[in-house]
């Protein structure tokens, strides 16, 4: 179990706590490019239980307070954050919801989801199986924006029908480039795509 943020000014040679101590996991984290004082959190919350302080969260002075600026509910947590290496405003995370009893794991469900933000975090639009994504229950979704090709994202879905998605526009639509019954075989401990 993590002790929430912690955060350096020094290289690494000293830390202090910087927060989000009720999340137990955090999952990623991402760092504004220009401004030190913005970062975004992937919070999973407990893995045991269900608990409020999870979902994506975000600073703006350096990890002093933090504002829960994506959240679906106790049972869901924050899995991923990427900032669009062309454009810090624009925002991919994914919502996990996840439970791990002494005798069973479950992995997806209603709260899971994909979401773009153009604003920072100030807005989200979900993305559905409309956009490209497998369609019903989804569980573990990660990203990886192209520092190469503008508009380029990878994402890895977990899903009954689980896939590697590529989007061309920014995460507008998205295509299946691999669906191999194994792209996600043990989504809690694999789901990562770089």
């Amino acid at each position: 179990i993590g002790g929430g943020m912690f955060k350096s000014v020094d290289g690494g040679r000293s830390w202090q706590r910087a927060g989000l101590e009720g999340s137990e996991r955090i999952n990623r984290i991402a760092l504004h490019p220009r401004d030190p004082d913005i970062a975004y959190a992937a919070a999973l919350g407990t893995l045991w239980g269900e608990n409020e302080e999870r979902g994506i969260f975000k600073t703006t002075d350096g990890g002093k307070t933090w504002s829960k600026i994506l959240y679906a509910d106790s049972k869901t947590g924050g899995t991923d954050v990427k900032l669009d290496p062309f454009n810090p405003e624009k925002v991919y995370a994914s919502l996990w919801q996840h439970r791990r009893w002494p005798w069973f794991f479950k992995s997806g469900g209603a709260g899971s989801g994909m979401f773009i933000s153009w604003d920072g975090g100030e807005s989200w639009k979900r993305r559905t199986h409309v956009d490209g994504l497998p369609e019903g229950e989804l569980g573990r979704i990660t990203f990886a924006p192209s520092p190469a090709q503008r508009g380029r994202v990878y994402a890895l879905v977990e899903a009954e029908k689980s896939a590697m998605l590529r989007s061309d526009d920014g995460g507008e639509s998205w295509t299946r480039v691999n669906e191999d019954y194994n792209i996600a075989e043990r989504p809690f401990y694999y789901t990562e795509v770089a």
